[in-house]
């Protein structure tokens, strides 16, 4: 059984490349630099538009920790509203409370409503600078979570293996593990040989732009985002997917 190969897309660029390198789904975020935003309608309407391609909409209204007021959850649950409106296959969110633990009741709703709609949900790695793992887990099983994007709490998935073994096993399939984080060619091996339906990467590369220079003192954002992009590495999702594949 070949493993299906999730890719994390900033642009329609990137969910075209992502397609092309042979992947089946794709998380659709805004913002990189915060770890990935809710993206915009348009991005989710053109994505949604390939019907070969399953659509994970994330769900988090700014950058940095995942500690929501009431007025910030009222907007994730209008954008949960908007991504099942366009034809998302899913949601993708989580939510702490003020101690770093699943904040159950924000997640409990949030989960209730993404499911009337119809959407599958993904917790996102939240978990993974969240407190007491292995209790976070049962309560995502109990609110009915389809799958948990993690690291295993590190800095990469393959850093995290020990964790993620426990994960997969405390699982029990009632849940999809879903490795991500750093998963690359040459190291999504490892994570193969976990017992896995899923895999995420964010594989990217420099394109250069295709406007002709111009010297001016005018910076818009990082020092080289008038003269480079990031977009979706093709030749990476390829070698992922081809290595998914022969999985059995």
């Amino acid at each position: 059984m070949s493993i299906l190969v999730e890719v994390v897309c900033y642009s329609i660029e990137d969910v075209y490349r992502a397609r092309q390198g042979g992947a089946k789904r794709v998380e659709l975020c805004a913002d990189p630099g915060a770890g990935g935003t809710t993206p915009n309608y348009g991005l989710i309407k053109q994505s949604v538009a390939l019907k070969d391609l399953d659509v994970m909409v994330m769900i988090r209204p700014r950058g940095g920790d995942f500690l929501y007021t009431r007025e910030e959850l009222d907007v994730m649950q209008d954008d949960i509203r908007i991504a099942a409106e366009l034809g998302a296959k899913g949601v993708v969110f989580g939510v702490l409370d003020q101690n770093g633990f699943i904040d159950t009741l924000a997640m409990s709703s949030l989960v209730q409503l993404s499911k009337s709609l119809g959407l599958e949900v993904t917790c996102h790695r939240a978990f993974d600078v969240a407190r007491d793992p292995h209790d976070f887990l049962k309560i995502l099983i109990d609110l009915g979570v389809d799958r948990l994007l993690t690291s295993g709490q590190a800095k990469t998935a393959v850093e995290g293996l020990p964790l993620l073994r426990k994960l997969v096993k405390q699982a029990h399939g009632r849940l999809t593990i879903m490795p991500g984080g750093g998963v690359r060619p040459h190291n999504v091996q490892e994570l193969l040989e976990l017992e896995i339906k899923e895999v995420h990467t964010g594989s990217s590369t420099k394109v250069p732009s295709k406007m002709l220079p111009r010297d001016s003192e005018v910076k818009m954002g990082a020092q080289d985002t008038q003269t480079y992009h990031n977009f979706v590495d093709i030749e990476a999702i390829r070698a992922i997917v081809e290595a998914a594949n022969k999985t059995s």
